[in-house]
Protein backbone atom coordinates (compact mmCIF):
# COMPACT_ATOMS: atom_id res chain seq x y z
CA UNK A 1 0.00 0.00 0.00
CA UNK A 2 2.76 2.69 1.00
CA UNK A 3 4.47 1.61 -2.18
CA UNK A 4 1.57 2.66 -4.27
CA UNK A 5 0.78 5.71 -2.46
CA UNK A 6 4.67 6.70 -3.54
CA UNK A 7 4.52 5.75 -7.04
CA UNK A 8 0.96 8.12 -7.55
CA UNK A 9 2.71 10.86 -5.75
CA UNK A 10 5.85 10.35 -7.80
CA UNK A 11 3.51 9.89 -11.02
CA UNK A 12 1.31 13.48 -9.80
CA UNK A 13 4.92 15.38 -8.88
CA UNK A 14 6.21 14.49 -12.86
CA UNK A 15 3.03 16.45 -14.19
CA UNK A 16 4.31 19.77 -12.24
CA UNK A 17 7.63 19.69 -13.94
CA UNK A 18 6.00 20.49 -17.16
CA UNK A 19 6.17 24.69 -17.10
CA UNK A 20 2.51 26.04 -16.80
CA UNK A 21 0.78 28.44 -19.50
CA UNK A 22 2.14 32.03 -19.13
CA UNK A 23 4.32 34.55 -19.33
CA UNK A 24 7.52 32.97 -20.59
CA UNK A 25 10.97 34.14 -21.65
CA UNK A 26 13.23 33.25 -24.94
CA UNK A 27 16.48 33.18 -25.66
CA UNK A 28 17.25 36.30 -28.16
CA UNK A 29 21.13 36.35 -27.95
CA UNK A 30 20.75 32.98 -30.08
CA UNK A 31 20.96 34.01 -33.71
CA UNK A 32 18.70 30.53 -34.40
CA UNK A 33 15.71 31.61 -32.21
CA UNK A 34 16.05 35.41 -33.06
CA UNK A 35 15.96 34.05 -37.19
CA UNK A 36 12.64 32.24 -36.42
CA UNK A 37 11.47 34.70 -34.59
CA UNK A 38 12.12 37.25 -36.85
CA UNK A 39 10.14 35.83 -39.32
CA UNK A 40 7.27 34.38 -37.51
CA UNK A 41 6.65 38.14 -36.90
CA UNK A 42 7.15 39.09 -40.47
CA UNK A 43 4.05 36.73 -41.01
CA UNK A 44 2.20 38.37 -38.31
CA UNK A 45 2.75 41.95 -39.17
CA UNK A 46 2.61 40.80 -42.78
CA UNK A 47 5.50 42.27 -43.85
CA UNK A 48 8.08 40.69 -46.22
CA UNK A 49 10.90 41.51 -43.60
CA UNK A 50 11.16 43.13 -40.10
CA UNK A 51 13.98 44.59 -38.28
CA UNK A 52 13.51 43.36 -34.06
CA UNK A 53 14.24 45.92 -31.44
CA UNK A 54 16.14 45.21 -27.97
CA UNK A 55 14.49 42.56 -26.16
CA UNK A 56 14.63 40.92 -22.97
CA UNK A 57 13.91 37.94 -23.67
CA UNK A 58 9.99 38.23 -22.14
CA UNK A 59 9.33 41.14 -24.75
CA UNK A 60 10.05 41.59 -28.30
CA UNK A 61 9.72 44.58 -30.33
CA UNK A 62 9.15 45.32 -34.03
CA UNK A 63 10.55 47.77 -35.14
CA UNK A 64 8.70 50.42 -37.59
CA UNK A 65 10.17 50.84 -40.95
CA UNK A 66 12.16 53.62 -41.56
CA UNK A 67 10.69 56.93 -43.07
CA UNK A 68 10.92 57.24 -47.13
CA UNK A 69 12.62 59.71 -48.64
CA UNK A 70 10.14 62.38 -49.31
CA UNK A 71 8.82 61.67 -45.57
CA UNK A 72 9.71 63.73 -42.82
CA UNK A 73 9.43 62.37 -39.03
CA UNK A 74 7.22 59.28 -38.84
CA UNK A 75 4.69 58.60 -36.31
CA UNK A 76 4.95 54.86 -36.67
CA UNK A 77 5.47 53.29 -32.85
CA UNK A 78 7.17 49.82 -32.74
CA UNK A 79 4.93 47.06 -32.19
CA UNK A 80 5.28 45.05 -28.89
CA UNK A 81 5.14 41.42 -28.32
CA UNK A 82 5.16 39.59 -25.44
CA UNK A 83 6.25 35.98 -24.80
CA UNK A 84 4.04 33.27 -23.53
CA UNK A 85 3.55 29.67 -23.39
CA UNK A 86 0.36 28.54 -24.47
CA UNK A 87 -1.04 24.75 -24.87
CA UNK A 88 3.05 23.51 -24.12
CA UNK A 89 4.03 25.71 -27.22
CA UNK A 90 5.79 28.81 -27.41
CA UNK A 91 3.82 32.27 -28.60
CA UNK A 92 3.73 35.92 -29.11
CA UNK A 93 1.30 37.59 -28.19
CA UNK A 94 0.28 41.27 -29.79
CA UNK A 95 0.04 43.69 -26.86
CA UNK A 96 -2.17 46.26 -28.41
CA UNK A 97 -5.11 43.37 -30.58
CA UNK A 98 -4.14 40.19 -27.87
CA UNK A 99 -3.85 37.74 -30.72
CA UNK A 100 -1.46 34.95 -30.62
CA UNK A 101 1.26 34.08 -32.88
CA UNK A 102 2.91 30.70 -32.90
CA UNK A 103 6.47 30.58 -33.07
CA UNK A 104 7.55 27.55 -34.45
CA UNK A 105 10.75 26.08 -33.47
CA UNK A 106 11.40 28.13 -30.55
CA UNK A 107 11.60 27.20 -26.92
CA UNK A 108 10.49 29.17 -23.94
Amino acid sequence: MKRALLLAALGLSACQTMAADGRAAIDMSDARTRAQVSEALAQATGRAHVELGPSDGTVVTVLPQPPGPYEGNSPAMPIRFDIQRRGGECVAVRHDTGKAYALPGVSC
